[in-house]
């Protein structure tokens, strides 16, 4: 049986395969900048209608002034001055404006803004007659309070220069309107652009935080969606080289489930055919997106050639051990498990790798046993001279070995031994099941929530097969 590990080696040589992240990072960078020159525009346009729907609070504001002058004409009303006929004449005036400001309510920007100058200069005009009828300050002064929701107003059409227009109309013709009743305007003047200046710099600030709020945004699209091809290029690439997830051989029977990690990977499994047997190997070698498959195809190749050469776990592993040594100088490790067998035993070496997990059910036992096969030995690549311990199991047929990588249990503890045992759980909890099923229910109810995993996580579950008449597959999976 052959899988397709050589060939991603070869494919990356050849250029078939290719990542290059400067030449991502350059696309990235020009298509986010031609995003972000049209934020500003964007940002105007989305704006336009903040400023068309603030002309109906302009509205209501109007309303609201054209009551209060009005209630302010009939409290005057035995008032001796003619500050009734002033206030009826307001009330007659903002009637008219809210009137005509419900009828260009969509209209252009720049309409809006004369009607808020409009605004502005009734009330200069009710000020001045007060003062031309000799009633200021003593009556009349209050209009200075109309001054500030037309200012607000004006700042909530979010246009700076609207705003900014708006206020030095409103301290200039009330400065001039004081001086020429003879009342100091320093007073009111300063509390004015005091507000002015608070509604002008927000109406600028929501402008640019929107922009930086938008800009980061993409940025950060850009990098979700980035990441997440990368990670369907490596799920797609891992498809490539992994043994089908069934595999039925003479002596063995093996399911997988394995699943790519957004940020790391790695995982390596393969089943070797020999002339003496299968030999499975599973492993991790550790490492980041789309370049660790070129070196996991690397290792392959490296193990293929020992495995072709050497029949002996050690040697094999010795072999493996020196030319990570050479390529990484111990900066990079391989943990793995290889395990092969021999009649009604499995000679396995654990090299730094999770304990595997044996199950065994005796001739007429009702309860599945299920033991930790422990570490034999450290990672492959960490020393020069190190040696790798092999250990000898029985194994006789019908008995299921469990393998899984650190993946599998990242979502639930970052423990090792914590982790060892979950895995250990699951496997006693779903032990009648047969032997896809266990690998997937293993696999599934480890992968906690619906966020992808981070780190590339699989499952192997071997299951040893009667040397006795041939069976359906149906049938030697179910024992």
């Amino acid at each position: 049986m052959k899988y397709f590990m050589a060939s991603i080696a070869g494919r990356r040589r050849s250029g078939r395969i290719s990542f290059n992240p400067i030449n991502r990072l350059k696309d990235k960078l020009v298509v986010m900048k031609q995003l972000k020159d049209r934020l500003p525009k964007q940002v105007d346009e989305a704006l336009n209608g903040q400023a068309l729907a603030a002309e109906g609070w302009a509205t209501k504001t109007r309303s609201l002034f054209a009551v209060v002058f009005a209630a302010s004409a009939i409290w005057t009303w035995n008032n001796p001055s003619n500050a009734k006929y002033v206030y009826l004449q307001l009330t007659a005036a903002w009637m008219v404006m809210a009137a005509a400001g419900a009828v260009l309510k969509k209209s252009p920007r720049d309409n809006l803004t004369t009607m808020t100058m409009i605004d502005l200069t009734i009330v200069h005009l009710g000020l001045a007659a007060f003062v031309w009828q000799g009633l200021f300050p003593g009556l009349g002064s209050e209009i200075f309070l109309c001054y500030f929701p037309i200012l607000a107003i004006a700042a909530n059409r979010r246009r700076m220069s609207a705003a900014l227009k708006a206020a030095l109309y409103a301290g200039a013709g009330y400065a001039a309107i004081s001086l020429w009743g003879g009342s100091s305007p320093l007073f009111h003047v300063a509390l004015l652009f005091t507000t002015a200046f608070v509604f002008v710099a927000g109406s600028r600030k929501s402008k640019d935080l929107t922009v930086n709020i938008a800009g980061k945004a993409i940025e950060e699209a850009f990098d979700l969606g980035a990441r997440q091809k990368e990670h369907d290029l490596v799920q797609k690439a891992h498809q490539l080289f992994l043994p089908p997830s069934i595999v039925d051989l003479p002596e063995i029977w093996v399911a997988s489930k394995h699943g790519a990690g957004t940020e790391t990977g790695g995982d390596y499994f393969h089943i070797f055919e020999r002339p003496d047997g299968p030999l499975v190997a599973v492993g991790d070698l550790g490492g980041r997106g789309f370049e660790v498959l070129g070196e996991v195809a690397d290792l392959h190749k490296r193990l293929g050639r020992a495995i072709s050469r050497e029949t002996d776990l050690p040697k094999i592993l010795e072999e493996l051990n020196g030319y990570l040594c050479e390529k990484y100088e111990g900066r990079r490790t391989f943990t793995c498990a290889l395990a092969r067998w021999e009649g009604e035993k499995m000679l396995y070496v654990n090299a730094g790798h999770l304990p595997m997990i044996q199950m065994s059910k005796p001739q007429g036992a009702q309860i599945i046993n299920h033991k930790q096969l422990p570490v034999t030995c450290g990672p492959v690549g960490a020393q020069a001279e190190a040696t790798f311990t092999e250990s000898t199991v029985p194994f006789p047929a019908r008995d299921q070995l469990v393998i899984y990588t650190d993946g599998v249990f990242a979502k639930v503890t970052e423990s090792r031994d914590k982790g060892v045992s979950e895995v250990e759980a699951l496997v006693e909890k779903f032990s009648g099941a047969e032997v896809t099923t266990l690998c997937h229910r293993i696999f599934d109810c480890a992968q906690t929530g619906f966020d992808p995993n981070k780190d590339d996580s699989t499952v192997v579950v071997i299951r040893r097969q009667p040397v006795a008449a041939p069976a359906s597959a149906e049938g030697k999976a179910a024992g």
